[in-house]
């Protein structure tokens, strides 16, 4: 069943599909919000067996508290998917 969601989102018009929700969410956000969410860096750092993401701080506490709420999520969602896949799965914090 993994598998077959990889594939689905393999597709260019799956991804399509769900950068335009994420857009769609983006365009109600406020214009002050947008702002401060352009000024944070994110950076991603793929190895072959790792992948190491570091974001910036923010000096808008909304911002921030949305960082946080996508850290964990992230983290939560990537542990599931390989513990579901039958991976021993550790999360450091």
């Amino acid at each position: 069943m993994f598998d077959q969601m990889l594939k689905m989102m393999e597709s260019p018009q799956a991804q399509e599909m769900m950068f335009k929700m994420i857009a769609q969410q983006v365009a109600k956000v406020p214009p002050e919000r947008k702002e401060a969410v352009s000024r944070v860096r994110v950076t991603f750092k793929k190895r072959e067996r790792s992948l190491q993401i570091d974001i910036g701080r923010s000096d808008n506490e909304e911002v921030e508290s949305i960082i946080k709420q996508s850290v964990t999520g992230f983290c939560e969602m990537a542990s599931r998917i390989y513990h579901s896949m039958g991976f021993d799965v550790d999360v450091y914090e």
